[in-house]
């Protein structure tokens, strides 16, 4: 059924309605009148009717007007120049036009005679013709004059061969290039104007929508290439990953382009391309740009000002690359946008990659060899006229400190914890021992690369080395033996088999650039998702590295294995041995011929007897002349050797005291022999001679710091240290930092050693019969002998604690680590030993020492109990040195008496104070209820700490809490 739109009481089509206020009412346009209240007969009223209309004359016809445009095109389409005939028809025959039966409606538009018939059916303008719906959309909406919008009109053919040259980024009869904002601008429009293009039958909404993909997509790649501009301009010594990283854009630019010359519009069929299949299309192409635009932050929403800093630096640079292709991974983007990052990843990377390799002695050029064996030459730490070996010495840390240790942060954690050590160690291994097996493999044994492809993967999964990926050549030549094959390495040097003269025609220095063909090879065979063995990829990541990580934890086991089995001076528990034995003064020899020159306990002042007497006086203004016989006017230095004061000076510098101290370590070699480690002790004990020496070191002056100018004060030896000069690699495990820890144990083991001797001084003095201590005073000398025995005590309890506990304690046990033996057995029974590289055995090292400093009360943080243990001490020594001068008679007994009196009674404030503190400090820390000497299962030695073995201090000091109860 038909349905005509037919209104016989439409108005003009140029009349304007009246404005109405709201909605028009809805008037009936008919009028059924009731029926007559009587019987009806339809069927004779329908017959009364017809002989009523066919008895009528016949009615003028009133054809119905039409809008003006559609009666020009019926005028237009018909010969005839009678216009209402040609309305006529137009009405009957839309009563006989066949539709259908899809639809039965109509528009003005589809009853005009030229409408073509093959067109839709459908009412709706927006799926006529193009070219209709644009004509109605411009009557119904015409633009507005805007001076500042540009609307150029184009063919579909222009704007398809204008948008070919956009997507390539080069500038078109349309679009122009815009260098200072990186955009292309519509041709014709200045700085404030904007411009639309309206493409035949689209109006500028739709033509925007199509023409600003491709935009798009020649904006970034435009972007791109000035980027790449500005790479190739940086310098060559930023290193290869940058270029690398260059050629990879460069290569995939290139792609695109290859991509973009293969895909419409072609030249050949411009007419017959759709916009929309074509902007389907360069969908996948427009993805691509907006990632890579990202990755190098050029993206379009960017303007040239908001561009951020380019880091050239590998480690930034990889690990951007490397966070952008596991976002695409995880989001499953297409495998094309993951295979370009992953080739670009791939590509920069790869000689960073070697580097790094090659830093750990794994793959690449073969390893150089130092010049220099160490422990030839005994005098490697003097300076020659060259300076040479001075020079040398620096560059292990110079070495040391050039090494990067910052990486990318795709590197896996296990190899993050072996590589900054494995590089540290290969510096020190060769120099350690240039002809280990380590430094002398053949090189190019591996290399590090990434691989993507599922058979790659499970070929290194399997343990096996995945084949390189060679390009398949360009030409083939025409060898002299065709059945020979070649190596791929090797396929290149195919060319010296040819026939003299077979390469004539072509030039062997033709250049032929494989990057795109290896580009598409490495994306055809990039897997869609990742194969279950590595399902991320970090993953994959820890498959990649694993050959490093194995090699870099074997550089370092070699080089620590190599310090703790060495049977030369090399051997670090021999250096432990020697060290504790002289600078912590455990070696009885040295200890015995060491007190014999810095200290007396003679109970007699015998200074002044020789000729050339010291006085205290004398110390810094000594007379011209003295008397013989004269009395001497200056308290007893109790404790120290007369000898030291034969020059009236302090400290007593000079060649005499250098001579000697010289001749107590070179006579305590001798006897030393028992206390050093494996194989080494023979060429240790002979270096020695040379290694250890004494020194006389500058302390600060001024009040309060100048005790080591007064040889009355403890503090009389602190001007005196003992230096070590390790062997050249061993200055790692015994650095400068270590050394200095020794010293300050050094020096307060001479301190405790000074009270002692003056303590032995006093006992002496009180076996005088002659002349007996308060012989008319019975209190005071009850005193005395009672001060003299806690004394006695509390610096024999302190002394044991120091070497016994303190020491040997700590020390003992982590020699015995040290042994061949322990670290055999730990490998067999999978034990970790403690120690994965030098490095952390000299944080072992360092932190040993930190435990004796703390179990001596020597740190900076332990500052305040530590006076009170210092104070006690020169307390005591103050003690000695008035009895001292009792004993001379240069105190009568009743100021003796006051003062040793008022010298006891701060020593037992300060006692009483030390063992509350310690037991304060006990309490708080951790139980320290074992024994001496804790053993573990299976008998292995345990170090008592630092802050633990405080227990044990405070056992020796006051056992039965005599201190505490004291009142």
């Amino acid at each position: 059924m038909t349905t005509i739109w037919r209104d016989y009481s439409f108005q003009e089509f140029d009349d304007e309605p009246a404005p109405m206020p709201g909605l028009p009412d809805i008037l009936p346009r008919f009028f059924v009148p009731p029926l007559e209240d009587k019987p009806q007969n339809p069927i004779m009223d329908t017959l009364k009717l017809a002989r009523i209309n066919q008895s009528l004359p016949k009615r003028p016809r009133d054809t119905p007007r039409v809008p003006h445009e559609l009666a020009i095109l019926v005028a237009d389409a018909s010969e005839s120049d009678n216009h209402a005939d040609d309305l006529d028809k137009l009405w009957m025959s839309a009563l006989s036009r066949k539709l259908g039966v899809r639809n039965g409606t109509l528009s003005w538009d589809r009853l005009r005679p030229t409408h073509s018939s093959k067109a839709s059916s459908t009412a709706f303008l927006s799926e006529q013709a193009s070219l209709v719906f644009a004509s109605a959309r411009h009557y119904v909406q015409p633009r507005f004059s805007d001076p500042n919008i540009i609307v150029s009109y184009v063919t579909q053919e222009g704007l398809l061969v204008s948008l070919k040259m956009i997507i390539l980024g080069t500038s078109s009869t349309l679009h122009t290039w815009c260098p200072s904002s990186e955009r292309f601008v519509q041709v014709g429009c200045q700085e404030g104007q904007r411009g639309y293009l309206s493409v035949d039958g689209k109006d500028e909404v739709v033509s925007g929508s199509v023409i600003s993909r491709f935009l798009t997509i020649g904006t970034l790649m435009r972007r791109l290439e000035e980027f790449l501009k500005g790479i190739r301009k940086r310098s060559a010594k930023e290193g290869p990953t940058i270029h690398a990283f260059a050629h990879s854009l460069a290569t995939t630019l290139t792609y695109l382009r290859e991509e973009f010359a293969k895909l419409p519009p072609i030249q050949e069929a411009v007419e017959r391309t759709a916009l929309c299949a074509l902007w389907m299309q360069y969908n996948i192409y427009e993805e691509i740009l907006v990632a890579l635009s990202d990755l190098y932050g050029r993206s379009e929403g960017h303007s040239p000002r908001d561009y951020p800093k380019f880091d050239s630096s590998p480690v930034p640079l990889l690990s951007r690359v490397y966070e952008h292709l596991s976002m695409h991974l995880e989001r499953q983007s297409p495998r094309r946008i993951s295979a370009l990052f992953a080739y670009i990843l791939t590509s920069a990377s790869q000689e960073y990659l070697q580097q790094v390799g090659r830093s750990v002695g794994f793959g690449g050029r073969p390893l150089r060899k130092s010049s220099h064996v160490v422990g030839e030459k005994h005098n490697q730490y003097e300076i020659d006229d060259d300076g040479d070996e001075d020079e040398e010495e620096e560059d292990i840390f110079e070495a040391l400190e050039q090494i990067e240790d910052t990486f990318p942060n795709f590197f896996p954690s296990k190899l993050l914890d072996v590589l900054p050590a494995a590089q540290k160690s290969l510096v020190l291994l060769r120099i350690a021992h240039p002809d280990h097996p380590l430094l002398t493999l053949p090189p190019s044994r591996s290399l590090i690369k990434w691989f993507w492809s599922a058979t790659d993967i499970q070929t290194v999964w399997d343990g096996s080395t995945p084949l390189p990926i060679v390009d398949q050549p360009v030409s083939e030549l025409s060898p002299i033996h065709p059945s020979k094959t070649y190596d791929p390495e090797l396929s290149q040097f195919s060319i010296f088999d040819l026939e003299p003269g077979s390469m004539i025609s072509s030039s062997s220095f033709t250049l032929r650039d494989t990057s795109i063909r290896t580009l598409r090879s490495f994306i055809d065979s990039f897997p869609d998702v990742l194969p279950p063995i590595t399902p991320t990829l970090p993953h994959l990541t820890s498959l990649v590295f694993g050959d490093l990580v194995k090699h870099a934890s074997t550089l370092s086991s070699a080089l620590l294995s190599l310090f703790i089995t060495s049977t030369g001076n090399l051997n670090f528990q021999s250096h432990l041995v020697l060290l504790r034995s002289y600078l912590l003064l455990t070696a009885p020899s040295f200890k015995s011929r060491l007190l014999a020159a810095l200290f007396s306990d003679t109970g007699e002042y015998e200074i002044d007897t020789g000729p050339h007497s010291m006085s205290i006086r004398s110390l810094r203004r000594r007379p011209n002349s003295k008397k013989a016989g004269t009395t001497p006017q200056q308290p007893w230095a109790v404790g120290l050797s007369p000898s030291l004061l034969e020059r009236e000076t302090w400290p007593p510098v000079g060649a005499d005291l250098s001579f000697f101290l010289r001749t107590v370590i070179v006579d305590s070699f001798e006897r030393e022999g028992e206390d050093f480690g494996i194989g080494g002790k023979a060429q240790v004990i002979e270096e020695a001679g040379w290694r250890l020496g004494f020194a006389i070191r500058d302390l600060p002056v001024g009040p309060g710091r100048d005790k080591w100018l007064n040889p009355l004060t403890m503090e009389a030896l602190d001007f005196l240290y003992m230096d070590y000069k390790p062997p050249r690699p061993m200055e790692i495990l015994i650095s400068p930092e270590i050394l200095s820890k020794y010293q300050r144990l050094f020096a307060f083991i001479l301190r405790l050693l000074r009270v002692e001797s003056a303590l032995k001084c006093l006992f002496r003095m009180g076996r005088s019969t002659t002349n007996p201590f308060f012989q008319t005073l019975t209190a005071s000398r009850k005193l005395l002998l009672h001060f003299r025995f806690v004394a006695q005590s509390f610096v024999s309890s302190l002394e044991s604690y120091v070497f016994d506990i303190a020491i040997r304690g700590n020390f003992d046990p982590f020699v015995a680590r040290l042994t061949p033996e322990t670290l055999v057995s730990a490998t067999s029974a999978g034990k970790n030993n403690g120690f994965s590289d030098v490095f952390e055995l000299a944080r072992g090292h360092s932190v040993l020492l930190d435990d004796i400093l703390s179990a001596c009360l020597l740190r900076s943080g332990q500052r305040g109990v530590g006076d009170l243990l210092r104070n006690s001490l020169e307390l005591v020594l103050e003690f000695c040195v008035a009895c001292g001068e009792l004993h001379r008679g240069r105190l009568e007994e009743y100021q003796a008496a006051g003062l040793i009196e008022d010298i006891f009674r701060k020593f037992r404030t300060k006692m009483t104070t030390l063992t509350k503190v310690l037991k304060g400090l006990v309490d708080k820390g951790p139980s320290s209820s074992r024994s001496l000497v804790d053993v573990s299962g299976g008998g292995e030695r345990r170090p008592l700490g630092g802050i633990d073995a405080l227990y044990h201090l405070l056992l020796c000091l006051d056992l039965n809490d005599w201190w505490s109860k004291a009142s």
